[in-house]
């Protein structure tokens, strides 16, 4: 069993202010696929690195199948770790890359050779083993990391970032070799990412991290539709969620002259009578009458099928802009005022003073 759990695990770095993780519970279970995602910084690469071993942990403890692994050994842990930029060596074959892990743990090269053709079967590479990784497709080169992470029969594997500094486009989700693969092994995996698209791409469960802590951990659908945190709305989605600045009087959030109803048991949650508003763009509508957001628009981007809207409106204490979705009907001119209407049911609110979601 490869069962991961993170209990108050800290790393503070010499000469920091503030820890790089800061107090993270965390369980990963047995044979799942998730994904630490996050803005650069927000502390996943430093997790990880504290799970191989390969940073200490100040407070806290980490297990793998119940065993507190803190004074084991890096190489005694069963983690397999590529590290961001050292996926995968451009200077050595699909072959060789596979074999160095077990190279540098001087195994025989009959046992070497027997364990890459095994790998190579496994992950589709049997005709790819004597090209170097910058020949290769986008999705053969990421079988070649899963072969080469799973080379020396790991536990758990790591994955930081491993395509990153490699200007490989993301990829379509279902060109995405890694889900089905570690599906395919069941070997628990942790991957770190600070793309959301990746994230939601191949996850089982996602956690977003932000500063050293975890402000969330769920499935990709509860995470999208119900983020815990403004830290979270911020970051999920592409474009990501419209956070608007309102006030709270008489049980109503006003933006403009939208009116958005709070119910008494958000009302009692909230520490001030200030709110944040979170609108989806696909939420917001384009309209011209009136009891909306009165706005104006200042870029439109036309993708070919669809348009975004930036907008910017005034708020409390000054403007904010809001990015509007539009797949069909007219849009804005630059420059144009026009009022910007919202679907009520799909509204999300969160306390301004502490940036949690309201119940």
């Amino acid at each position: 069993m490869a069962e991961i759990r993170f209990i108050n695990a800290t790393r503070v770095f010499r000469g920091s202010w503030r820890p790089a993780v800061a107090q993270v519970d965390l369980d990963v279970r047995d044979g799942e696929l998730l994904v630490l995602t996050g803005p650069s910084g927000s502390g996943k690469s430093t997790l990880l690195r504290m799970l191989a071993g390969l940073e200490p942990l100040d407070q806290g403890q980490i297990l793998i199948g119940g065993q507190d692994i803190a004074r084991v050994a890096p190489d005694k842990r069963g983690v397999a770790l590529l590290a961001q930029g050292f996926s995968l060596f451009p200077h050595l074959t699909v072959a060789e890359n596979i074999a160095f892990p077990l190279s540098m743990r001087r195994t025989s090269a009959r046992a070497v050779s027997s364990r890459v053709t095994q790998l190579a079967e496994l992950c589709g590479l049997d005709r790819h083993l004597a090209a170097r990784p910058d020949a290769l497709p986008v999705d053969l080169r990421q079988r070649a990391i899963m072969a080469r992470a799973m080379a020396t029969r790991p536990r758990v594997i790591c994955l930081d970032e491993p395509m990153a500094g490699t200007s490989v486009p993301v990829l379509p989700r279902d060109r995405t070799p890694i889900a089905a693969l570690q599906r395919e092994s069941g070997i628990t995996m942790l991957y770190a990412t600070c793309s959301s698209t990746d994230a939601w791409a191949i996850a089982d469960r996602i956690a977003v991290m932000d500063r050293g802590t975890v402000h969330q951990v769920g499935t990709p659908h509860q995470v999208f539709e119900e983020p815990g945190t403004v830290a979270v709305a911020e970051f999920v989605g592409s474009p990501p969620m419209n956070l608007v600045p309102a006030l709270v009087s008489d049980g109503t959030a006003r933006i403009g002259e939208l009116l958005l109803p709070v119910r008494a048991d958000r009302l009692a949650a909230l520490t001030s009578d200030r709110i944040v508003v979170g609108l989806r763009p696909d939420d917001l509508l384009i309209g011209h009458g009136a009891g909306g957001i009165r706005a104006t628009a200042v870029l439109v981007k036309d993708s070919g099928r669809e348009y975004l809207v930036h907008a910017r409106t005034e708020v409390p204490g000054g403007t904010t802009d809001l990015v509007i979705r539009r797949t069909s009907g007219p849009v804005p001119l630059l420059g144009e005022s026009f009022v910007v209407g919202a679907d009520l049911e799909r509204v999300h609110l969160f306390d301004a003073a502490t940036g949690r979601r309201l119940p």
